[in-house]
């Protein structure tokens, strides 16, 4: 889990700056007020999470551009990509779904990241945890994501 929470961090480095987005929590999942790195973030007992990160879009790019930038840096840091998907937001906003796949210390765990990109901003929804623990709750997860508001 070390090596997804440095991931994770590096994924915020590439995009700087927060703004505000936000969906609804999922039923069995908790919000965390504290985390300073994300404008939502949310766990279940189990340790699946669920997190928006809104960041300044510099350097200006489309959003072939961030789902690129943002697949070759999971690609190196050893993510195995399972899936891509088209994904709108509620708003109306067109994004990209990356699901990947990735060993930490024996474990199997998941990795989405939905990217949309406005003109000022990108909005990253990330979601992740064991894959025991998180295909049960892919529904839920999904249907989380697709309540965001990217603004």
């Amino acid at each position: 889990m070390k090596r997804t929470i440095l991931t994770l961090a590096a994924l915020c480095s590439l995009v700087g700056g927060c703004a505000s987005a936000h969906h609804d929590t999922p039923a069995g999942f908790a919000a965390f007020d504290d985390n300073k790195a994300y404008d939502f973030y949310a766990s279940d007992g189990e340790g699946v999470v669920l997190a928006v990160r809104t960041e300044k879009n510099r350097p200006h790019g489309d959003l072939s551009y961030w789902t690129s930038a943002l697949d070759v840096q999971l690609r190196e840091a050893g993510y195995r990509p399972h899936n891509v998907a088209d994904v709108t937001s509620a708003d109306g906003h067109a994004g990209k779904q990356l699901r990947y796949v990735v060993e930490d210390d024996g474990r199997e765990l998941v990795f989405w990241v939905s990217v949309f990109v406005t003109d000022r901003h990108v909005v990253l929804v990330e979601a992740g945890g064991d894959v025991a623990f998180f295909e049960p709750k892919e529904a839920q997860i999904e249907a989380a994501i697709a309540t965001l508001r990217v603004g």
